[in-house]
């Protein structure tokens, strides 16, 4: 590092880093109405309303697939965090943006928080920086925020290795098991991998494991009991590229820069290695989502190697400012295959900080997008409550507008709401229904799909509106059939409570 720069005392880098998260929250907060994105948000709020109805965490989906439902195998954790807030009224969509607008802060809180315990306020910075870059990633972590979590408790993992505190590490990880199937066991790989790395940790890493997987293990059996419902399929986001290249180049040389080191840095090598399998069972998320997550803390630590050879300052803070103002993207999706290799183009300046402050899109993103808009939902809200009795059941064409549908008007739904769930025939799906909302299609058209339907079946046409048809269905006599929670609500609060606070005292105990 030359003199001058060598000068620059951790203050400054801390500075830096509480502007950038200042910044992004500020600018996070600026999408207030637009959030929350996309899909995901309203299985999550129909989950934590189910919890509600049923006085507790459930094995049992009684609000979707109903009246028979199905068993519920996604994680409860992240919605037991929320259940407090459903029981004290908030707001459903309220409940979303909050958790939409503070999912890349806290995240990028905790990155700063524990790299700089285990390295330096540079390092942790710099690796705050290479984080909260790619405009991708922030799209993955307001859009999965259960997977937003498992992340930061992947990096609480770091830590409590670092302070030799395993019962912390362990309940950090049993903590992913419980919000999250696939990153825990990504995370689990990636510990075993250190042990190897660096077997000077190798006992506290399996005290980790043991009691991570004996505080998750009645989940755990839960979920295996249940294997068969589960279905694996082709997902159409595979189809498409969108990527940060030249994070993931630093990511490389950081790759080698860790190998190279010993101790708890080793770890990103570990979760490199770890995270590996992704690429090959959900490609557009290794590439485009969690996936992104260990290269970009290895590109923290290139930049942290560049900014020691840099001798001058004004060249440190262009490098740093290109980086997070202009970081390209690389793009391919199924409609582009005839331009270019293979269909790959460029997009500059393809950042968080840049979109978010008003830079145009380049790429068009449906994960960028909000569904919900007040003036068409309320009024497919009150025509359901109108026409519809609380215990009715109601389905509609697009799963997760169903999910929306289902927490908005409190009707169970028909639909099968998980995507990962094995899915049920349409005829199924319809029968028990009493109401039947058909969005249309982008060209306000139904479809053919529509046609095919009303010639099977007699149903009334209550009302069209400017987004949807509804229909009555006379002979959808279905009933939602109330759950029961497998232990009450306060219990499994509490039980939370513990976990959470004996994991603070475990590492912030001498």
């Amino acid at each position: 590092m030359g003199p001058e720069t060598e000068l620059i005392p951790p203050r400054v880098w801390n500075f830096i880093a509480a502007m950038l998260l200042l910044a992004i929250s500020v600018l996070c907060a600026a999408q207030w109405y637009a959030f929350p994105y996309f899909l995901d948000s309203y299985y999550h709020l129909a989950v934590i309303q189910g919890f509600r109805e049923a006085g507790g965490p459930v094995t049992h989906a009684f609000w979707e697939a109903a009246p028979e439902g199905h068993p519920h195998l996604y994680p409860p954790l992240f919605h037991l965090l929320w259940l407090p807030f459903n029981l004290l009224h908030m707001p459903p969509i309220l409940m979303a943006r909050i958790w939409s607008w503070t999912a890349l802060p806290l995240l990028l809180a905790i990155v700063w928080r524990v790299l700089s315990r285990i390295t330096t306020a540079r390092a942790a910075c710099l690796a705050l920086i290479s984080v909260s870059t790619p405009y991708i990633f922030f799209l993955s972590t307001v859009n999965n925020l259960p997977a937003t979590l498992a992340l930061a408790a992947g990096l609480g993992l770091m830590l409590a290795l670092n302070r030799n505190r395993p019962v912390a590490g362990g309940l950090l990880l049993g903590f992913t098991f419980l919000l999250h199937a696939g990153i825990p066991w990504l995370l689990l790989s990636s510990l075993v991998i250190f042990t190897f790395l660096e077997p000077s940790y190798r006992k506290t890493a399996w005290i980790m494991i043991g009691v991570g997987l004996l505080a998750s293990s009645p989940w755990l059996l839960h979920q295996f009991r249940h294997l068969s419902a589960i279905q694996f399929h082709h997902r159409g986001e595979d189809r498409f590229l969108d990527t940060p290249p030249v994070l993931l180049i630093l990511g490389l040389i950081g790759l080698k820069l860790a190998w190279n080191r010993t101790g708890i840095t080793r770890f990103y090598v570990a979760l490199a290695i770890g995270f590996l399998p992704m690429a090959f069972l959900y490609r557009f998320r290794y590439f485009s989502a969690q996936g992104l997550f260990p290269w970009l803390l290895l590109a923290g630590l290139t930049l942290d190697r560049l900014i020691e050879k840099i001798r001058w300052r004004w060249a440190a803070v262009l490098l740093l400012a290109g980086l997070a103002l202009g970081s390209p993207g690389l793009h391919r999706s199924p409609e582009n295959l005839r331009i270019g290799f293979q269909g790959l183009y460029w997009t500059w300046s393809d950042t968080t900080l840049s979109t978010l402050s008003g830079k145009p899109e380049d790429v068009p993103r449906i994960t960028a997008k909000p569904i919900f808009a007040e003036k068409f939902i309320d009024e497919l809200t009150a025509v359901i409550q109108t026409h519809s009795r609380p215990d009715e059941l109601i389905y509609c064409n697009y799963d997760y507008i169903a999910g929306m549908l289902n927490t908005l008007t409190g009707r169970a739904v028909t639909n099968q709401i998980l995507r990962e769930m094995a899915q049920p025939r349409l005829e199924t799906q319809i029968a028990p229904a009493r109401l039947i909302i058909w969005l249309k299609e982008p060209s306000g058209r139904p479809g053919q799909e529509l046609a095919q339907l009303l010639r099977k079946h007699p149903l009334e046409l209550l009302k069209e509106t400017e987004i949807a048809l509804l229909y009555q269905n006379p002979s959808g006599g279905g009933r939602r059939r109330p759950g029961h929670a497998a232990i009450p609500w306060w219990l499994a609060e509490g039980l939370l409570l513990l976990a959470i606070g004996t994991v603070v005292w475990d590492l912030k105990r001498n």
